[in-house]
């Protein structure tokens, strides 16, 4: 399934209206709340290539100079003040926590970093009243996020920030306007990036609905992180069938984008690799890789390990009973072959490279009377199915709890650890209002909530692991 965070707008549609009435409550702005070696950083996910050594220093820190929060001017950028942190040997699952604290007129985005050694939990930042779309770098140094100002403080922006995993060096390196341009009919648009593994390049894909014309705009830019400069490399303007967004990196080059339907009965979705060193506005150089059909279906795709080979799976929930279908092809395009056929009654809703030789997989197996979600693995090529651990068991009727794996990231770091021993889940509980953040190893066993949101508007959601 592609993931949720790419075929809707970055603000929850419950959570957002929550925060409009509760911040336009009051006329005065709130305060704030106050097994295996670790892998060289950079080697492995879709794209398997070393970061720049320029930022990867692991036997010293050096003090982050004085950095900005502001917004630069409209349409630019600033270029991002990076100085290299000493990283240590604990796992570490960096997650966003948005806390909106009950009968109450503020909201926190805050970013956190749980200790998967000793249980500690540090706060790396917070800033405005949301945190959304939270990724880890390459070598586990910094996490890209977007930040929601308090809209009181006369800033009606998303801010692209950066920070070291220490929690030094926030800055703002752009800022991008919260409501469309003109405004009027334009819905909130939905902004994503993807940050490339070499760390020298972010997409940013910026998407608008006008909703008295039906249209929307699709707008892919690529920021240059050492000097903040932008290059527009796709623009597709007013199509009143499609949008077009990102899905993730294959390489420092080459990113696949999605083009799918907006709404209601729409022609199969399809994806393209996109040369983002050679594309232009007026040439952006889309190569067709595969086309399928999302609507009432699970479809969910990622590049090897190696970034070879580029696998997908496609689970009709229209059908009755549905199966799943797993196929693997080269990675730049090419002829596709089956590897695994599933059983009728289970459906792969996600699927992540998460080693070298392991996919990662999300399942709901169901029957005439249950429901269950599940965690797979599945050996390559095309080996064996592994259940890791039911995670709920229930009648569909009844069932209040749903899962996901990383929706904003799908290198191996953002849903494994970087020793390859843990892996990490979202859960939400619609019943209790709540929503939590579990951890579990990756040989099977029973998942270890670390962290729960109070009930109510309050949110969680994963950025990736490092070592600290």
């Amino acid at each position: 399934m592609v993931k949720r965070s790419q075929l809707a707008p970055i603000f929850s549609g419950a959570l957002l209206c929550f925060l409009l009435i509760l911040l336009t409550a009051c006329s005065s702005l709130p305060g704030s709340s106050g097994g295996n070696s670790i892998p060289t950083p950079g080697v492995g996910g879709s794209n398997k290539s070393t970061p720049s050594s320029g930022n990867n220093n692991p036997g010293q820190t050096v003090p982050m100079p004085q950095t900005q929060t502001d917004c630069p001017a409209t349409n630019t950028a600033r270029a991002a003040v990076m100085r290299p942190l000493a990283l240590g040997s604990h796992q570490n699952l960096v997650y966003i926590y948005n806390e909106v604290p009950q009968n109450t007129s503020t909201a926190y985005g805050h970013l956190r970093r749980y200790d998967a050694t000793n249980g500690q939990k540090t706060d790396v930042a917070t800033s405005g009243i949301q945190i959304l779309r939270a990724q880890v770098s390459s070598d586990g140094q910094w996490v890209l996020f977007l930040s929601m100002p308090d809209p009181r403080g006369g800033l009606n922006v998303v801010m692209l920030q950066l920070v070291r995993m220490d929690g030094q060096g926030l800055q703002t390196l752009m800022c991008l306007p919260y409501s469309g341009p003109g405004g009027g009919p334009l819905d909130k648009p939905a902004i994503s990036f993807q940050w490339s593994v070499d760390e020298k390049s972010i997409l940013l894909s910026y998407d608008a609905m006008d909703h008295t014309t039906y249209k929307a705009t699709s707008r892919i830019t690529v920021l240059n992180v050492s000097t903040g400069a932008l290059k527009a490399i796709f623009l597709d303007q007013g199509d009143d069938l499609y949008t077009y967004s990102l899905v993730t990196w294959l390489d420092n080059t080459h990113a696949y984008i999605i083009k799918q339907g907006i709404e209601g009965p729409t022609p199969p979705a399809t994806v393209f690799l996109m040369n983002t060193a050679t594309a232009t506005v007026a040439n952006p150089g889309l190569v067709n890789i595969l086309t399928t059909v999302t609507r009432f279906s699970n479809y969910s795709l990622d590049s090897s390990y190696d970034g070879k080979q580029l696998y997908s799976s496609y689970c009709l929930q229209a059908a009755s009973p549905f199966n799943t279908n797993i196929q693997v092809g080269p990675a730049m395009g090419g002829t596709r072959h089956t590897i695994f056929q599933e059983q009728p009654a289970d459906c792969v809703q996600v699927l992540r490279a998460i080693k070298p030789n392991t996919l990662l997989l999300l399942v709901v197996v169901s029957n005439a009377t249950t429901s269950s979600t599940q965690i797979w693995t599945m050996s390559l090529p095309g080996g064996s199915m592994q259940v890791l651990t039911p995670l709920t068991s229930s009648l569909p009727e009844v069932s209040n709890q749903s899962y996901a794996l990383n929706e904003t990231s799908q290198f191996p770091w953002s849903n494994g650890s970087r020793d390859g021993s843990t892996y990490a889940l979202q859960e939400i509980d619609a019943s209790a209002q709540t929503q939590s953040i579990v951890i579990a190893s990756l040989n099977g066993g029973k998942p270890t909530t670390i962290a729960t949101t109070n009930p109510g508007s309050s949110s969680v959601s994963l950025a990736g692991w490092t070592t600290m």
